[in-house]
């Protein structure tokens, strides 16, 4: 097959490499990939078409491709888009955003081609309804992939989109780089004792992240195992109002690790945690974090946020809670007092994250997607 990925925005973000890990392995498959994604500006390092280049992509970015709706933007796309689609002659257009999804979908509904517009939906938590959203899938959808089943159903609910056109898909896991068993510990690294129990978590340091609420179990949890650390793995520009002089205050600050953003060594600083918490969904609505954390076999403490309860099943491969600082407390204590249960869990997501992550199954199951409708023009 032929075939487009679409991505409006230059940022390298989740659902941006979803995307592209998602030609890739088209492309390795012997499909014929083109991958649009808006050029970034100057002197930029981390975009995606400098992941792309370097993946084995060369981008087409000569359309402007913005994030957000932009008329003059979209007015100047819609035509260049068209043209380039005929000139091509894609089998499959596949959009990933929502001002892109709008491009493809006027450029291709005001051609005569027989070409399939598929959009993948990277929020877990349900689409925002409105008049922008039945437009796009009503009008300009001919096949959509939900990452959550909660959101699939929403969708069928609101008479968005008929049954028939949506597809559950799970995001995967680069499961031969996010392997326990590939890994060495970074805890030399940290001054970390190799049986001291540690606790994390991966995310941005921000106001809505409910450091307060993780801040506060902690508290609780010293209290009981004042030998307990705890790796705080991100960055944020509140850092210090969020979590450094709040965490001083408490009585807690020894015992927390603050790593920074982590790159090359991501992996390793994984490797250190005995479990890791994970409150509220971010921007990548996909919960990478959790997914990768489970590929390490690493048990899990989530929050019942977004789609969190779908990933993690609770007293498999970790804890579901509400999470007041209490409730966290007593999951933290629980896994902390039970390495027996820690193991068991940490097992039960590996083994799960191998059965539902493979990206070499999720290109599989999008390849099937693309002949049924194919099979359907």
């Amino acid at each position: 097959m032929n075939i487009l990925h679409i991505f409006s925005n230059w940022k390298w973000t989740g659902p941006a490499e979803h995307a592209l890990n998602l030609a890739l392995m088209l492309k390795k498959v012997g499909h014929r990939i083109s991958f649009a994604c808006a050029a970034p500006p100057q002197d930029v390092a981390d975009s995606i078409a400098a992941c792309a280049v370097q993946a084995g992509i060369t981008p087409y970015t000569a359309f402007r491709l913005n994030k957000h709706f932009n008329i003059a933007d979209n007015l100047l796309d819609i035509p260049a888009l068209r043209r380039y689609i005929k000139t091509e002659k894609f089998d499959i257009v596949h959009t990933h955003l929502p001002n892109d999804h709008l491009v493809a979908g006027l450029a291709l509904r005001t051609t005569l081609a027989k070409t399939v517009l598929m959009r993948t939906c990277y929020d877990g938590d349900g689409v925002e309804g409105g008049f922008r959203t039945r437009l796009l899938l009503s009008l300009l959808t001919d096949g959509l992939i939900t990452i959550s089943k909660h959101t699939k159903r929403q969708i069928i609910r609101s008479l968005y989109l008929p049954e028939k056109k949506i597809w559950q898909v799970d995001i995967p896991v680069d499961l031969q780089k996010f392997d326990p068993h590939n890994t060495q510990s970074a805890r030399a690294h940290y001054g970390l004792d190799a049986d001291a129990i540690v606790g994390g978590i991966v995310a941005r340091v921000q106001k809505h992240r409910r450091f307060e609420i993780l801040l506060e179990a902690l508290q609780i949890v010293i209290r009981e195992f004042p030998g307990i650390k705890f790796m705080i793995i991100g960055r944020g520009t509140h850092i210090e109002e969020i979590a450094l002089k709040p965490s001083q205050k408490m009585g807690i600050r020894p015992n927390l690790i603050f790593t920074g953003y982590k790159k090359e060594e991501f992996v390793s600083t994984l490797k250190c945690l005995n479990f890791k918490v994970f409150l509220v969904p971010g921007s990548d609505g996909s919960c990478r974090a959790v997914r990768e954390a489970m590929a390490m076999g690493i048990p899990l403490i989530a929050a019942k946020r977004g789609m969190l309860a779908e990933i993690v099943e609770d007293g498999k491969d970790g804890l579901v809670v509400d999470d007041t600082p209490e409730n966290l407390a007593k999951a933290i204590m629980l896994l902390v007092e039970k390495p027996e249960l820690r193991q068991t869990m940490g097992e039960h997501a590996f083994k799960k994250s191998r059965r539902k992550f493979d990206p070499v199954q999720q290109a599989q199951k999008i390849e099937k997607i693309y002949k049924t409708l194919l099979s359907r023009k």
